[in-house]
């Protein structure tokens, strides 16, 4: 759990930084100042980019915290000693390209579901927000925010139908970068290899195998991170 503590801190923050400075550089190709008020098609775009940055970021992390987890076995090595073993046997092994394998695939994932997600969430923000200043008479769209359990609920589904969107992709990425550890023996060529071989043995239902307790763990942390985020921009008077 330490790895992935320290993997989510750098990729939420590079996230969220990315999109909020990918939103005020298409808001001036826009010929505006306002990333509030940018087109739907800048917004989707932009959160795509800024996910695969912050996934090109951690993915040296993100491989070794896939391969440690397929590493260990009852009666074996644990703690601090398993991760620089782990690490150790990668580097002599392919050295640096095997902390990045499967990238390519990761970040073909990762584009459409950071996309979806904060789309979704930025679309439901808004229209919640208009429908609050509607009904309630507020001027200022800052007293007509949504409240945490309207954030989490909103982070809760756009996390959700991003992450079932693209998890095939990140289905096959996840086997190669886990590729020859106990826990997953086989060995793969690369993107198409893994792809044709999953259909072979396992056809089209083995892109989604364990898509449930995927979701049943993307859901409340994307919700806590996004109540977080926006609280967050609140209290630092970030808009």
């Amino acid at each position: 759990n330490g790895i992935n503590v320290v993997k989510v801190m750098p990729e939420s923050a590079v996230k969220f930084g990315s999109y909020e400075a990918a939103k005020r550089t298409v808001a001036k190709f826009e010929g505006h100042d306002d990333p509030r008020k940018i087109s739907s098609t800048s917004q989707f775009i932009a959160g795509g980019v800024a996910g695969m940055i912050s996934q090109a970021v951690v993915y040296p992390l993100d491989t070794l915290k896939f391969r440690m987890q397929c590493e260990t076995v009852a009666g074996g090595e644990h703690g601090n000693k398993l991760i620089w073993h782990t690490a150790q046997k990668m580097w002599q092994r392919n050295g640096i390209v095997a902390f990045y394998r499967g990238l390519p695939m990761g970040l073909a994932g990762m584009f459409p579901y950071a996309a979806i997600d904060l789309f979704l969430f930025e679309t439901f923000k808004k229209r919640i927000v208009a429908r609050n200043m509607k009904l309630k008479g507020i001027k200022h769209e800052e007293d007509a925010l949504p409240g945490n359990f309207t954030l989490a609920l909103m982070g809760g589904c756009s996390g959700a139908l991003g992450a079932s969107v693209v998890y095939p992709v990140n289905l096959l990425r996840t086997r190669l970068q886990s590729q020859g550890t106990a826990l997953h023996p086989p060995t793969y060529t690369g993107i198409m290899d893994v792809t044709r071989r999953t259909l072979a043995n396992e056809g089209w239902k083995g892109l989604f195998k364990g898509l449930t307790p995927n979701l049943l763990k993307v859901v409340p942390a994307v919700s806590i991170t996004y109540v977080m985020y926006e609280n967050t921009k609140k209290a630092m008077n970030l808009h």
